[in-house]
C-alpha cells in the first residue's frame, strides 16, 4: 500500500473525484443495520461453550464483518465518481481481493468478540482488546478492498491513514464499552442497543471516508475490460442481499420478543410453574430477555368450594406439590402414566374446560376430580419444564413455600380517572428453586441462559412476569436464601420458643425464623448431651414461665436445691435471657416451659455425610397467642402451621418417601380402577405400578417408643371395602405426663391425651408434639373463649 506526501503529486495528472450524497447516506444505513444485528446477536450470547453460543458468535462476526463493514465499504465506494462519470473509467474490482476483503474482517471479529467474552462484567482490558481488533478489522478490510481495484493504482496520504485508524479503534472501543456496560447492568434496551449500533456504524463510516478523502487514483489501465471484473452495480446488488439478510434477522428477533411479551401477558392470568435458579455467587438465572423459564399448569385452580379457589401455600394441593418436588425420583417414572391419563381425558377437558380448566359443563363430570387432575398436570408440566432446561426431573428443584400473585398495569386513561396503577391479573406463580454449582451454571449458560444480580434484573423481570417490583425483589432474595438453606436444627441441645397464633382462615400460624438458622426461635445450650441431673432441674421448673424460670435460677434457692448444677444453671440462664431479648414482655410472662425432651432431625452437613440422620434435643417454651399477636423482630415471621408441619415432615431425616409413595399409588391407581380404563391405560398403569414398587420399599412395622416422659402406640384396624369406597381407620394414642399449672408441683398427676386421626396416618414429628403441648391449660396469652381448642384434635 503506497503512501505518499502532497509533493509527490505535483508533476502527475490527478483523476477528478466527486461523491454522491445518496450513496453516502445509504452506506451508513446499511452499516447501522449490520451493527444493530451484530449487537442483537451478541446480546443473546450467554457463554463461550455450546453450539447455540458458537452459532451466535459466528453469525455476529459475519453480520458485522460482512454487512457492517464490507457492505458499507462497497456501497460507499459506489458514491465515488471518477472523472465525469464515464463508465469505462470507473473503478473495477478483482474477485479474489474482493472475496478476501469479506473473509478477513469476519475472522478478525471472531477473535475480537471471543476475547470480549460473555461475563456480566466485561473488564476494561477485554473491551480494549475487542475494540482494538474491531477497529483493525475495519481498517484492514478497507485497504484490502482497495487492493481489489484492478484498473487504478491507489496511493494514500499518511495523515489520513493514521487518522482513519484512530477513528476506527477509538469509536469501536467506545461503542463496545458502552454496549457491554449497559448489558452488565441490564439496561441495554432495544433503543440503547440502537444507539450503540449508530456509534459503531459511525466508527466504520468515519474510518472509511477519512481514508477515502486521502486516496489518490492514478495510472488508469485501459486494458481492464468491464465484462471481466465486478462492476459497482454488481457489488451493490450483493450488498443489498446481505442487507436483506440483516433485516430478516432483526425482524425475527423482534417477532420473537413480541411473542414472548404476549405470552407473558397471557400467563399473567394463569397458574404457571417457573424456575428460580441461583449460581454460586447468588445471581438469578434468566433468559437474555430477562424472562424466567415458565410453563403453564392450568388457567386457574378450580376448588370444590368458593374458598378453595384461593390457591395459597396452605392449600392441600399445594402442600402435595410441595412434597412431590422433594420426591421427584418417585414421580419421574410415573409421568408417562400421568400423561397418558391426561391424553385419555383430553376430549372431556377440551369440551368442558377452556384451556386446561376454566369452565365446566354442569351436566357432565370428568372421570378424575380436579385435585387429582391438577396434581397430574403439575407433574407433567414439571417434566416439560425440565425437558426445556435439558435437566432430569429430579434436578428441577424444590417448590418454594409461597405462591406469587400477578398484577397487570392498567391503561393510562384508567389511571388518570383515579384508579390504581395496578389491577389483579388473577394469575399465580409457583417456583421451583435450586442452588447451582459452577458446572451446572456453566452448562445452563451454554444452553442460552444468563445469570444476573437480583438488583439489576428485578425491574425488567417484574414487567415480564407482571409481579410488583418490590414484592418480586423481596421474594427473589427469600428464594435465594431458601435455596441455600436446609431448615433443620444444628446438632446439640436447644431451648426453643414455640409461639402459635390463630388466624381467620388458616387455623394457626407458627413463629419461625428467617434465613439459614434453626427453624424456630432458639438458643443453643453449650453442652453436647444432657445428663440425668440436668433433667431434674428442668423437671422442677416444668410449667413455669420465662420470667419465673429466670427469677428462680438467679435466686439463692436454686443453688441450695441443686448445689451441683450451678454451672448448668448459669448456661440455662444465659439461654433463656437470649430468648427473652426477642420476645415481648407479655409473652415472657405467659410462655411456659415444657421439661419434656423432644427429638428433632439435624441439618445435614454436605462436607460431612455422617451428619445425615442425626438428631438433636429440644426443650420448649410454649404459648398460644391471640389474633393480634405480633413479635417485632426482623428475623422472625409467622408461617402457617400446615406448611411448617409439612416442611418438617419432608426433612430428609424423617423419610417422607414411603408415605408419599403410598399416597401417590392410592390417588393414581385407585382412581384408575374406578374409572374403568381401557387396555392401553392398563398397560401404562401396570408399568407405572412396577416403577412405584421398585422405589417404594416395604413399610416398616409400627414403632412403639418409650421414654421417661411418655409413650405412644398405634392401633391399626384392617381395611374395609365398601363397594367403591375403601375405609381405613387408624388411631394413635399418646400418653404424656404434663403438669398442670393449676396443680401443685408436688402432685405428680398424669394427664392422658388421646389423639385420634381418621383416615391415613401422617408421620408424627416434633411439631405435632409441640402442638399437643400447646393444648395444655394455661398456654393462652390471655383468656379468650373464642380461641379455645378442644383436646383430642389431631392438628
Amino acid at each position: 500500500m503506497p503512501m505518499v506526501s502532497n509533493n509527490d503529486f505535483q508533476d502527475q495528472p490527478l483523476v477528478r473525484v466527486r461523491y454522491l450524497a445518496g450513496y453516502i447516506v445509504l452506506s451508513y444505513v446499511i452499516s447501522t443495520m449490520g451493527c444493530a444485528t451484530t449487537l442483537e446477536l451478541l446480546h443473546r450470547r450467554t457463554s463461550r461453550s455450546g453450539l447455540y453460543n458458537w452459532y451466535l458468535l459466528l453469525t455476529s462476526s459475519i453480520t458485522m464483518g460482512g454487512i457492517g463493514i464490507w457492505c458499507m465499504h462497497f456501497i460507499g465506494n459506489r458514491a465515488i465518481v471518477l472523472g465525469e462519470g464515464e463508465a469505462e473509467i470507473q473503478a473495477m474490482y478483482n474477485v479474489a481481493f474482493t472475496g478476501t476483503s469479506f473473509v478477513l474482517p469476519v475472522l478478525v471479529l471472531l477473535f475480537a468478540f471471543y476475547a470480549v467474552g460473555v461475563e456480566e462484567k466485561a473488564g476494561y482490558l477485554r473491551i480494549f482488546i475487542g475494540g482494538l481488533l474491531t477497529g483493525s478489522s475495519v481498517c484492514g478490510m478497507h485497504y484490502v478492498g482497495q487492493l481489489g481495484i484492478s484498473n487504478y493504482r491507489c496511493s494514500y496520504h499518511v495523515a489520513n491513514v493514521i487518522g482513519s485508524a484512530i477513528i476506527a479503534i477509538v469509536s469501536s472501543t467506545a461503542a463496545l464499552g458502552i454496549f457491554f456496560r449497559w448489558r452488565e447492568t441490564w439496561t441495554d434496551s432495544w433503543w440503547r442497543r440502537g444507539l450503540c449500533a449508530c456509534l459503531l456504524a459511525g466508527a466504520v463510516s468515519g474510518m472509511h471516508w477519512t481514508a477515502a478523502v486521502g486516496t489518490v487514483y492514478r495510472d488508469h489501465d485501459h486494458r481492464v475490460m468491464v465484462g471481466s471484473q465486478l462492476s459497482k452495480s454488481q457489488v451493490v446488488i450483493i450488498c443489498a442481499v446481505f442487507a436483506c439478510v440483516a433485516c430478516l434477522i432483526l425482524s425475527v428477533c423482534a417477532i420473537l420478543a413480541g411473542r414472548d411479551r404476549r405470552k407473558s401477558t397471557v400467563r399473567a392470568h394463569q397458574l404457571v410453574l417457573a424456575c428460580a435458579y441461583f449460581d454460586p455467587t447468588g445471581r438469578v438465572m434468566v433468559t437474555p430477555q430477562a424472562m424466567l423459564p415458565t410453563r403453564k399448569i392450568v388457567d386457574h385452580y378450580i376448588g370444590r368450594t368458593f374458598r378453595d379457589d384461593d390457591f395459597t401455600r396452605t392449600h392441600p394441593t399445594f402442600l402435595w406439590a410441595f412434597r412431590a418436588t422433594r420426591n421427584w425420583p418417585l414421580v419421574k417414572d410415573l409421568v408417562p402414566f400421568m400423561r397418558n391419563r391426561l391424553d385419555s381425558e383430553e376430549s372431556a377437558i377440551e369440551k368442558h374446560m377452556l384451556s386446561r380448566g376454566v369452565f365446566m359443563d354442569k351436566d357432565t363430570e370428568l372421570r378424575t376430580d380436579f385435585d387429582t387432575l391438577f396434581k397430574q398436570l403439575f407433574c407433567v408440566t414439571a417434566q416439560e419444564l425440565s425437558d426445556e432446561l435439558r435437566l432430569p426431573l429430579q434436578d428441577l428443584g424444590t417448590l418454594y413455600d409461597d405462591v406469587l400473585s400477578t398484577a397487570i398495569p392498567i391503561s393510562r386513561l384508567s389511571w388518570q380517572i383515579g384508579r390504581s396503577s395496578l389491577r389483579t391479573g388473577k394469575g399465580q406463580l409457583m417456583f421451583t428453586v435450586r442452588q447451582l454449582n459452577k458446572e451446572e451454571a456453566a452448562r445452563l449458560r451454554s444452553h442460552g441462559f444468563r445469570f444476573a444480580t437480583i438488583e439489576h434484573v428485578t425491574g425488567m423481570l417484574s414487567r415480564r412476569i407482571h409481579v410488583p417490583e418490590a414484592s418480586l425483589s423481596t421474594s427473589l432474595r427469600d428464594m435465594r436464601n431458601y435455596a441455600n438453606s436446609n431448615r433443620g436444627f444444628d446438632e446439640g441441645v436447644h431451648l426453643i420458643t414455640f409461639v402459635m397464633r390463630p388466624t381467620i382462615h388458616d387455623h394457626f400460624e407458627i413463629l419461625t425464623t428467617k434465613g439459614v438458622g434453626n427453624p424456630l426461635p432458639s438458643s443453643t445450650l453449650p453442652i453436647k448431651q444432657l445428663q440425668a441431673h440436668h433433667l431434674e432441674l428442668l423437671s422442677y421448673m416444668d410449667g413455669w414461665t420465662m420470667d419465673s424460670c429466670l427469677r428462680y435460677l438467679q435466686s439463692p434457692a436454686a443453688s441450695q436445691t441443686f448445689p451441683n448444677l450451678s454451672d448448668f444453671g448459669a448456661k440455662l440462664t444465659k439461654s433463656i435471657v437470649s430468648l427473652c431479648e426477642s420476645m415481648p414482655s407479655d409473652m415472657r410472662a405467659a410462655a411456659q416451659l415444657s421439661a419434656r425432651p423432644l427429638t428433632a432431625p439435624c441439618r445435614s452437613n454436605p462436607s460431612n455425610p455422617e451428619t445425615t440422620g442425626n438428631t438433636c434435643t429440644l426443650f420448649s417454651f410454649c404459648i398460644v397467642g391471640t389474633l393480634d399477636t405480633l413479635v417485632p423482630h426482623s428475623d422472625y415471621t409467622f408461617t402457617p402451621f400446615r406448611l411448617f408441619r409439612v416442611q418438617q415432615q419432608i426433612n430428609e431425616a424423617l423419610a417422607d418417601r414411603d408415605d408419599f409413595a403410598r399416597e401417590l399409588g392410592q390417588e393414581l391407581f385407585c382412581t384408575d380402577v374406578r374409572s374403568g380404563s381401557n387396555a392401553s391405560d392398563s398397560d401404562f398403569a401396570s408399568s407405572a405400578k412396577m416403577a412405584l414398587l421398585r422405589l417404594w420399599p416395604s413399610r416398616k412395622s409400627a414403632r412403639t417408643s418409650h421414654d421417661s416422659r411418655g409413650s405412644s402406640e398405634s392401633l391399626v384396624q384392617p381395611s374395609m371395602s365398601l363397594g367403591d369406597i375403601t375405609v381405613r381407620k387408624e388411631v394413635r394414642v399418646d400418653f404424656t405426663h404434663l403438669r398442670e399449672s393449676s396443680v401443685d408441683k408436688g402432685d405428680d398427676k398424669v394427664k392422658l391425651t388421646t389423639i385420634a386421626v381418621g383416615g391415613d396416618m401422617v408421620p408424627t414429628t416434633y411439631v405435632d408434639e409441640l402442638y399437643a403441648l400447646c393444648q395444655a391449660p394455661g398456654m393462652r396469652l390471655r383468656a379468650d373463649a373464642s380461641l379455645h381448642v378442644s383436646h383430642g384434635s389431631g392438628g
